[in-house]
């Protein structure tokens, strides 16, 4: 048995522009850190040479192109594997929760393959984020971007830039121990209550990315974002950060329809109101979890007004990683 375990991420800044619609023309960038929530995959030999694969359901097949769940079919697929079993557990509920899982997933299950394989994994964590994009974007056509499997793949607090050519920079955010500490502990993540799909809202955002001015104007705007972030992050100066994720969320908001309903304009004003210096949705929209960024002073203040389940997270240095490998592959 392999089981690997690789972290979730939290987009501060810049997200959606690290999708190909626009960063082939753009270029694009982002910062995001990895969280302390995992999702764990587990890979190991099945002993009739058939195809079980667990996760909110559990399949039994006898072919991999039988398998509903896209994902590990065209991994399993792709790399000739015969004969195994595939369970997945995460630490957060998977599938629209803007945390980026199923790009989590797909990085942990392109490692464990490797692993199964007896392929190097101690390659640079590029090779594994790449291998993963290409799994999820090409393979199963999900109109999803880069900036997760490279959260998943590297972990830590970093600076993403996407080149036009595909190629990306990436640049690990160090602050002082005193500005990490703080940063973390004015961070407030909220869990809305339901998970959605997030495909119809790319597609509309990657069309949106390629034809609209109105949309790639905001979007070029959430990219200086970032790189300004970033250059601010490096001074390890803290103090426009949820400047910087307010006027992201101005303009990410604006890139397609459903990505802020209603009841999340609502609450996200709540916060404001209760002293959140900045607030987003994270991840394409529509529902998931909300990150606001205040002062200590106004926390409890914050969470009376919006009422919601919070959830306490640490920023994880770990990216992807295998933590048990029995070495059975008979």
């Amino acid at each position: 048995m392999i089981i690997t375990k690789t972290p979730l991420r939290v987009s501060l800044v810049g997200g959606s522009t690290d999708m190909v619609e626009f960063y082939s023309r753009y270029g694009g960038a982002v910062v995001s850190f990895a969280v302390d929530k995992y999702i764990y995959v587990m890979l190991s030999k099945k002993f009739d040479g058939g195809f079980r694969v667990s996760y909110s359901i559990t399949e039994n097949v006898n072919e991999p192109e039988m398998l509903k769940h896209d994902i590990v079919r065209e991994a399993l697929i792709e790399q000739k594997v015969n004969g195994v079993e595939v369970v997945s557990i995460a630490d957060i509920p998977g599938g629209g929760t803007g945390l980026g899982s199923s790009s989590s997933f797909a990085v942990g299950l392109a490692l464990a393959l490797d692993v199964y394989k007896g392929i190097p994994t101690n390659r640079h964590p590029c090779e594994l984020a790449e291998k993963a994009y290409h799994l999820e974007r090409e393979l199963c056509g999900h109109p999803v971007g880069k900036q997760d499997h490279y959260a998943a793949a590297y972990g830590g607090f970093n600076f993403f830039y996407f080149h036009n050519d595909g190629m990306v920079t990436v640049q690990p955010i160090r602050l002082s121990e005193a500005n990490f500490g703080l940063m973390q502990h004015n961070m407030m993540l909220f869990w809305v209550g339901k998970t959605r799909q997030a495909d119809a809202i790319l597609e509309h955002q990657a069309k949106g990315l390629k034809d609209d001015p109105f949309v790639y104007e905001n979007a070029i705007a959430m990219k200086n974002l970032a790189v300004g972030l970033n250059d601010d992050l490096q001074k390890d100066n803290i103090s426009s950060l949820g400047t910087f994720i307010g006027l992201n969320w101005q303009l990410k908001k604006e890139l397609a329809m459903g990505i802020a309903p209603k009841e999340i304009k609502i609450l996200h004003g709540k916060a404001m109101e209760a002293g959140a210096s900045g607030g987003k949705l994270l991840g394409a929209g529509g529902s998931g979890f909300l990150l606001f960024y205040a002062p200590y002073e106004y926390h409890a203040d914050i969470e009376k007004a919006v009422g919601l389940r919070r959830v306490q997270f640490k920023i994880s240095n770990e990216g992807a990683q295998v933590i048990y490998d029995d070495g059975g592959r008979a």
